[in-house]
């Protein structure tokens, strides 16, 4: 039930003014739900805390939190508020990194969050033209999948996404930049697996085989499923889930587990003759690829620099693929 608003002369049209202490007030009642905690985290006396609330609840005229024989829940109101004061807190936190990147000589920081896929070519490639040309701004490279590292984006954790993109995204706070091209799946395994011998291979041949696939939820796993599906392929698989490439190659190296990484990470580590590319068309759609940024958030001249030269080099096509056979 939608709570009642508290009966107040507050101007309702004026801006609100919300001090820090508050927002540490409503951050700590968001993690304990008790006011005589949530003062002592603060390192406050609980009425002081009660008058920070009571202050608030007064401006904004709605009551922020319930109050319970045993605690405190957030109210609807409460709930926007919270998510409000962890957002301050997430992007002081980011400032605070930043500000002394600045202070330590640096030009800028730039966090980016990525998908195992373009980082051989389109990530590498532009962010080494970048860093000859910004030799002074510091790169923060992590490697994730699209599921996790959207959810991240839109908390503040990064500046930039370069990953793949659900069927059905739809979020107002993001600017897309699809880049022409997806990403072709292949399917990889030791150098001297027995199936890399065979010609022709089939889908079918793979049934009894372990799988390394990425997480339940991610984008690249559903497609897999889904062309897996498609090819008939319903009996129950032997899968391990990472999604990391360093544990799906260690785990092939001494073992007859096959996996299944994109078209330039495939043919990345066939180059050094860590994996071999197994002659089986797989069919997965291509997945749509693209680089994602917040609206809300306004870009430093370091974030707006890497985001050129990564549109470059993702224009030129470095994520597409041609068949390895």
């Amino acid at each position: 039930m939608k709570p009642e608003p508290i009966e107040t002369a507050a101007n309702a049209f004026a801006p609100l003014k919300i001090s820090s202490r508050q927002i540490a007030l409503i951050n700590a009642l968001a993690e304990h739900r008790n006011l005589r905690r949530a003062a002592a985290a603060m390192h406050t006396t609980q009425p002081a805390a009660s008058l920070l609330l009571q202050q608030l609840e007064e401006r904004l005229g709605v009551q922020l939190f319930e109050r319970l024989p045993r605690g405190m829940e957030p109210t609807l109101y409460g709930e926007v508020l919270i998510r409000f004061a962890q957002g301050v807190m997430h992007e002081f936190g980011h400032a605070e990194a930043e500000i002394a990147e600045l202070a330590s000589g640096a030009s800028g920081l730039v966090r980016i969050g990525t998908v195992m896929g373009p980082v051989p070519a389109v990530l590498t490639r532009g962010l080494l033209a970048f860093k000859a040309a910004n030799p002074k701004v510091r790169i923060s490279i992590e490697v994730g999948t699209s599921d996790t590292l959207l959810p991240s984006l839109i908390r503040g954790d990064f500046d930039v996404v370069l990953g793949r993109l659900p069927d059905r995204l739809s979020h107002p706070d993001l600017d897309i930049e699809l880049f022409e091209k997806g990403e072709q799946m292949r399917v990889i395994a030791r150098p001297d697996h027995p199936l890399a011998r065979i010609d022709p291979l089939t889908l079918r041949d793979l049934v009894p085989m372990t799988w390394i696939l990425h997480p339940v939820g991610s984008p690249m796993r559903l497609r897999v499923e889904r062309a897996l599906t498609q090819a008939g392929m319903i009996e129950p698989l032997d899968i391990v889930e990472t999604a990391s490439i360093l544990a799906t190659t260690a785990m092939m190296e001494s073992s007859d587990m096959i996996s299944v990484v994109p078209n330039e990470v495939a043919q990345h580590y066939a180059r050094y003759a860590m994996v071999s590319v197994l002659p089986v068309a797989l069919p997965v759609p291509m997945v749509n690829l693209g680089l994602l940024t917040r609206r809300s958030r306004p870009m430093s001249a370091a974030v707006r620099g890497v985001l050129g030269y990564l549109k470059e080099h993702g224009r030129d096509g470095e994520a597409g693929s041609s068949d390895p056979r």
